[in-house]
C-alpha cells in the first residue's frame, strides 16, 4: 500500500466513491472538444513525479469515466472487453483526466512558448504552441487543449507527445508522472517564480601551483672491457660511459620537460699482431678506476619541450617527433624542432602522449576504436545498453525517437564472444523493456571515434637544434595527418609530410610525401586496411584483410613499392642502368593461426616475394610452429623456417610447487631446446623461495667437447622474507648470482649482483673472465667462421679476457612544498591533488584507512609518506574543474572528528596538482543534564563572554556539545546557575546544572 502523508488522507477521506454501472455504450472520446461542460467535473487529487510525492493538485475529469468497468486500467488490452458492449477505441482512462497546462509547466519544467503569427498558416488562426522539454522540442495546437473555466488544460495521453508517460490512479487518487528528468520543485512553498534566481559561483580555497618540479630521473651505465683477439697478442681495453638526466614539472598551465645525455668511449691499444706497445698488465685495472672516476665528456640536450592541451586542442613546443598514426604504412616524420598542434573535435585528451621526461610526441598511437550506437525508440522512453546481459548505460530518448551511446570501446570488447544488446523502455521506471534487440559490431582498426576528427600539424626546423651535428643545413620540416571516423564501419586517414624518414642521401629536401589510407570493418569477424604513399624514394601500395574466429584467425598482407632514386638499395650499377625508369618489389603474406583447444596453438606464416633484384632465396617460404601444453607441468614447442631449412625445438618440464601458486617458486625444472647447430639440456632447482641453482650442458653439432655452465642465484629480503619485518630493507630486493663456464679445459666466470629498491633505485654490478656464454656458429656469427671451421681462438672466452659492468638508475618525485624522495611519480594524463593532513602527535591516525571524496564521489589516494605529525596523499587523474574536497572522519579519532571538518572548494587542471593542507585539531566536548530533567531548554557556552553555540536539552534534560578545544568555558541557560567547565585534554561528563535559587 502506497504510504500517504496527512494531505493526501484528508483527499481521500473527502472524496466519494465512484459509481459502476453496465455499459451498454459509449461515445466515442477521440474527440474531446465535442464534450459538454456537464459531463466535466474537478478533482482535487495528488501528484506523483518519477514515484514521488509532491503535493496535491486541481484537475479535471469526463464524469463518462465513471461507466467504464472498475477493471480497466492504462495497460490493459482492449481484447478484455467485448466489443457489444464498449467501443474499444475510446478506452483509455488516461483521456478522461486532464491537467492544467499552468501545472503541467510548474511541476515538470517543461515550457510553453506562442509561436508568432509570420511562422503559421494565416488561412488557419489556430494558435500554435512550440513546447520545450529537456529532451527535445514538440508543437500543440491550441484546438488540441481543452477550455474549462478560463484555463487550458491537456488529455493525460496527450503528455505522450512531450515525453511523459502519464495515468491515473484510483486507488491512489493521484496523478502519475514518469518522465526522464527530475525538474526543480515550485510549489507554493518555493520562492516565487518571479524572483530570479542566480548561480552563486563558490570562492575557489585551494587553486593549481603556477609552476614546478615534479620528478627527475638519472640512468647511467659503464662498461670496461680487455680484449684479446690472439693467444699471446698484445691486448686492448676498451671503456664506455653513458648518462641520462632527466627532468619534468609544471608551469604555465602546461608540463615541461628536459632530458640530457653523455656519453664517453676510450680505446686504447690495437688488436692486431703488428708491432705495437701497450700500457702493461694493468691496462683492465686502470680502466676500470677510469671508468669509475671520470663523467661523460660528450653532451647534448636530447630533448626540451612545453606541451598543454584543453579539451579539443594540445599544443607542443620544443624538440619533437611526430608520431605515425597511419595503419599499415610507414609515414612518420624525423625527429624536428619547432611546434606541433593537435585538434578533436571531441576529446584530445585520450590522444596524448605521456609527458615526462622522455616524451617524444605529442599523440599516440592508441588504436581507440570508440563507436556510437544510435538507433530510434519510444519517444520520452529509456534506452539501455548490455552487454552480456549486464547494464553498462541507460539514457534518455528524445522526443524524436533518437537516442544514442557515444563512445563505446570496442577494443576492450572479444566481440565474437561478446552478447552486446539495447533494451527499450515506455519510460524510466518501467520494470519490463518493450523489446530488446542485438546490435553486432565490427572492429576499425583507427585512432578516432565514430564522427570524430583527428587533426596533427607540425613545423620547425629538421633535426635537433640543440645538437651541433644534427642538421647543419637547417632544413624546414612541415607535416599534416587527419584522420575521421566515417561510420562505425569506415575510418579514413591521409597527410602530407616534407620530413619523411629516410635512408637515401638523394632525397630533395624540398619534396613532399603524401599518404592516405582507409580501414574497413564488413562484418564482427573482419576488418580491410587500403593504404598508399607516395614519397620522393618510391610509392607503396599495401593491404590487409584479416579474418577472425575464436579459434581460427587469418591475416593477408600485400605490398608493392616502385622505387624512385633508388641507389640506396644496391651497390649493383649494373643492375640499375638496366632498370632505369623504376625497380618493382611485391610481396604477398599470409598468417593463419588455429586453436583446437586451450592447450595447443598452431601458426603458418606463408611469404611470397617477387624482388627486383635477384638474391639467392627462393621466392617461397614459410614458418610455422606449434606450442602444445601436455600437462600442468609439461609444454613444448617446435619452429621451422623453409628460407634457411632451419628448425629449433623446446621441451619444460616444470615440478608444481604445492605450497604455492607463485609459477617462479616451483621446485625443479628440466628443458631440452635446440635447433640445427646444438642442443642443450637444463636442469634448475629452487632450494626455497630464495635459493636457486641451475646447470645446463650444450652439445655442438660435430663437436665432441660439450659447453658447461652453472650458477647459483641467492635473493636478500624477497618474497621469503617475514611480512612483519618493516623498514627500508624490507621495500629492497637483492639478487646475487655466481655462475661458471667450461669448455675444452677452459674456465670461466662471472657474477652478477642486482638491487632494486621498490621505490624506483635501481643498481646492478656484474664481472665476466673468460666467460663464455654460447658455442658460436656459422649461422648467428659468420665472423668466427675461418677456412669453412670454427676457430678455438674466436670464441667469447679467448676473445675477452675481462669484462666488468655497471648500471643504476633511479626516480626522484617532488610533492609540492616537499623536498625531492626517491620513488615512481604515478603517470597520469588528467590533474591531480596533493592532501597533506598535519595534526597533533596523540592520537595517533590510521593513515591507511584515509577516504577522500570529490562532490560526494569516492576517489582513489595514494599515500606518498607519513610520519607521526602527518601523511601525505595523491589523488590522480582527475578532470579538469571545481570540486569540493571532503575527508571521511568515519575512522578518525574521536578527538578529531568532534570538530567540523574543512570542505575547501579547490580547482583542478591538468598536469600541475592541487596543494590541499588540512589541519587536524583536538576537540572535546561535554555532557551532562538539567537538575529538574526539563526537555527543550535552550543553554548557551560562551568563551571569554562570546557566544559560541546554543543547543536544546533533550529527554529527561540531557545536553551534549562537541567541538570545543582545551580552554575555559561558561555554561548557562534561563532560571538556572551558570556553570564555569574547565575542558584540558580530554571530555568533561555528568555536568548538572542547577535551578537558581
Amino acid at each position: 500500500m502506497t504510504k500517504q502523508t496527512t494531505l493526501r488522507l484528508m483527499i481521500l477521506v473527502s472524496m466519494t466513491s465512484f459509481s459502476v454501472s453496465a455499459i451498454a455504450s459509449i461515445s466515442g472520446t477521440k474527440n474531446q472538444f465535442s464534450l459538454s461542460t456537464k459531463s466535466l467535473k474537478p478533482s482535487l487529487v495528488g501528484i506523483f513525479i518519477n514515484n514521488q510525492e509532491l503535493a496535491a493538485i486541481d484537475i479535471i475529469y469526463d464524469t463518462h469515466v465513471n461507466d467504464l468497468p472498475t477493471n480497466i486500467e492504462l495497460t490493459d488490452t482492449l481484447d478484455r472487453i467485448p466489443s457489444s458492449l464498449v467501443n474499444k477505441s475510446a478506452i483509455d482512462k488516461s483521456s478522461y483526466y486532464y491537467l492544467s497546462k499552468e501545472d503541467l509547466s510548474r511541476w515538470t519544467g517543461i515550457k510553453f512558448d506562442t509561436i508568432p503569427s509570420k511562422l503559421v498558416d494565416q488561412t488557419n488562426p489556430t494558435i500554435v504552441y512550440s513546447i520545450h522539454t529537456p529532451i527535445g522540442d514538440t508543437q500543440i495546437a491550441s484546438d488540441q487543449l481543452l477550455e474549462y473555466n478560463g484555463k487550458q488544460y491537456l488529455a493525460l495521453h496527450q503528455l505522450k507527445k512531450m515525453g511523459i508517460t502519464a495515468n491515473y490512479s484510483a486507488a491512489d487518487l493521484a496523478v502519475n508522472l514518469y518522465m526522464g528528468w527530475q525538474p526543480k520543485q515550485t510549489d507554493s512553498t518555493s520562492k516565487s517564480s518571479k524572483e530570479s534566481e542566480t548561480t552563486v559561483n563558490q570562492p575557489i580555497d585551494y587553486a593549481p601551483s603556477k609552476a614546478g618540479l615534479l620528478g627527475l630521473s638519472f640512468d647511467s651505465s659503464l662498461s670496461a672491457s680487455e680484449i684479446a683477439r690472439r693467444p699471446n697478442q698484445p691486448k686492448s681495453t676498451n671503456r664506455q660511459i653513458y648518462s641520462n638526466l632527466g627532468a619534468f614539472g609544471y608551469g604555465l598551465g602546461g608540463v615541461w620537460g628536459v632530458q640530457v645525455k653523455g656519453s664517453d668511449r676510450d680505446y686504447q691499444g690495437q688488436a692486431s699482431s703488428s708491432n705495437s706497445s701497450t700500457k702493461g698488465s694493468d691496462n683492465f685495472s686502470q680502466t676500470v678506476l677510469d671508468s669509475l672516476s671520470n663523467l661523460p665528456s660528450d653532451w647534448d640536450v636530447d630533448n626540451l619541450y612545453w606541451a598543454k592541451s584543453g579539451d579539443k586542442i594540445a599544443t607542443r613546443l620544443g624538440i619533437n617527433q611526430p608520431n605515425s598514426l597511419g595503419q599499415g604504412i610507414q609515414t612518420s616524420g624525423s625527429k624536428f624542432t619547432g611546434a606541433l598542434v593537435a585538434y578533436s573535435n571531441r576529446d584530445i585528451e585520450r590522444h596524448l602522449s605521456y609527458f615526462d621526461d622522455n616524451s617524444s610526441s605529442l599523440l599516440q598511437n592508441t588504436s581507440q576504436d570508440y563507436q556510437h550506437l544510435v538507433g530510434t525508440g519510444e519517444p520520452g522512453g529509456v534506452a539501455e545498453l548490455r552487454i552480456d546481459g549486464r547494464t553498462i548505460a541507460r539514457v534518455q530518448i528524445g522526443l524524436d525517437g533518437r537516442y544514442e551511446f557515444l563512445n563505446l570501446d570496442v577494443n576492450r570488447l572479444n566481440l565474437s564472444e561478446t552478447l552486446v544488446e539495447i533494451a527499450i523502455f515506455a519510460y524510466p521506471l518501467a520494470r519490463q523493456p518493450l523489446e530488446v534487440s542485438t546490435i553486432l559490431l565490427g572492429k576499425r582498426r583507427t585512432n578516432v571515434a565514430t564522427d570524430e576528427l583527428l587533426i596533427e600539424a607540425g613545423i620547425g626546423q629538421a633535426g635537433n637544434v640543440f645538437s651541433k651535428d644534427d642538421n647543419e643545413n637547417k632544413d624546414i620540416a612541415a607535416h599534416v595527418y587527419a584522420e575521421y571516423g566515417l561510420s562505425n564501419r569506415l575510418a579514413v586517414r591521409g597527410g602530407a609530410n616534407s620530413n619523411l624518414q629516410t635512408t637515401s642521401a638523394s632525397t630533395n629536401d624540398d619534396s613532399i610525401s603524401w599518404y592516405t589510407g582507409l580501414n574497413y570493418s564488413p562484418s564482427i569477424n573482419s576488418n580491410i586496411d587500403l593504404s598508399y604513399a607516395n614519397t620522393p624514394e618510391q610509392q607503396l601500395w599495401q593491404a590487409q584483410l584479416e579474418y577472425r574466429l575464436p579459434k581460427f584467425g587469418a591475416n593477408y598482407q600485400y605490398n608493392t613499392r616502385l622505387y624512385t632514386n633508388r641507389p640506396y638499395i644496391t651497390s649493383d650499377i649494373a643492375t640499375l642502368a638496366t632498370n632505369e625508369d623504376s625497380l618493382r618489389d611485391e610481396r604477398h603474406q599470409l598468417l593463419l593461426s588455429y586453436k583446437p583447444s586451450n592447450n595447443t596453438n598452431l601458426n603458418l606464416n606463408q611469404y611470397y616475394e617477387d624482388i627486383a633484384i635477384d638474391n639467392a632465396f627462393d621466392n617461397y617460404y614459410a614458418y610455422a610452429s606449434i606450442l602444445h601444453r601436455f600437462n600442468e607441468s609439461l609444454n613444448g614447442g617446435l619452429n621451422w623456417n623453409t628460407r634457411d631449412d632451419r628448425y629449433s625445438y623446446r621441451l619444460l618440464w616444470n615440478e608444481r610447487n604445492t605450497r604455492t601458486t607463485y609459477d617462479y617458486l616451483r621446485d625443479n625444472s628440466i628443458g631440452l631446446s635446440g635447433n640445427n647447430d646444438s642442443d642443450t639440456i637444463s636442469l634448475r632447482h629452487q632450494a626455497n623461495s630464495q635459493l636457486s641453482l641451475e646447470q645446463s650442458i650444450t652439445h655442438r653439432h660435430g663437436q665432441r667437447n660439450p659447453l658447461y655452465q652453472g650458477d647459483i642465484s641467492y635473493r636478500f629480503n624477497a618474497y621469503g622474507a617475514d611480512s612483519n619485518i618493516n623498514g627500508y630493507l624490507n621495500s629492497t630486493d637483492s639478487l646475487l648470482s655466481v655462475g661458471y663456464s667450461l669448455y675444452k679445459g677452459q674456465v670461466g666466470w662471472e657474477a652478477d649482483w642486482q638491487l632494486t629498491h621498490h621505490n624506483s633505485v635501481n643498481f646492478s654490478l656484474g664481472y665476466k673472465h673468460r666467460y663464455v656464454d654460447s658455442i658460436a656458429t656459422e649461422h648467428f656469427d659468420n665472423s668466427v667462421i675461418i677456412d669453412g671451421s670454427i676457430k678455438e681462438e674466436s670464441l667469447p672466452a679467448w676473445s675477452q679476457n675481462n669484462y666488468l659492468y655497471a648500471k643504476l638508475s633511479f626516480d626522484m618525485f617532488k610533492t609540492p612544498k616537499q623536498s625531492l624522495k626517491l620513488g615512481h611519480y604515478p603517470r597520469q594524463e588528467l590533474g591531480s591533488v596533493i592532501v597533506e593532513i598535519t595534526h597533533p602527535p596523540e592520537p595517533l591516525i590510521d593513515s591507511e584507512s584515509m577516504r577522500f571524496t570529490l562532490d560526494s564521489q569516492k576517489v582513489d589516494a595514494s599515500l606518498l609518506g607519513s610520519h607521526d605529525t602527518g601523511s601525505q596523499y595523491l589523488i590522480s587523474n582527475i578532470r579538469a574543474g571545481d570540486y569540493t574536497l571532503n575527508r571521511d572522519a568515519k575512522d578518525l579519532p574521536l578527538e578529531y572528528s568532534t570538530g567540523e571538518l574543512p570542505t575547501p572548494h579547490i580547482r583542478v587542471t591538468n598536469y600541475a596538482p592541487t596543494s590541499v593542507p588540512f589541519k587536524l585539531q583536538k576537540t572535546y566536548g561535554l555532557s551532562g543534564k538539567l537538575a529538574d530533567a526539563k526537555q527543550g531548554v535552550t543553554l548557551s557556552i560562551y568563551k571569554d563572554q562570546h557566544l559560541l553555540q546554543s543547543f536544546e536539552s533533550s529527554s529527561y534534560g540531557y545536553f551534549q556539545i562537541f567541538g570545543l578545544p582545551t580552554a575555559t568555558y561558561t555554561l548557562t541557560a534561563e532560571g538556572y546557575k551558570s556553570q564555569q567547565i574547565t575542558i584540558n585534554d580530554d571530555f568533561v561528563m555528568q555536568v548538572v546544572l542547577q535551578l537558581q535559587d
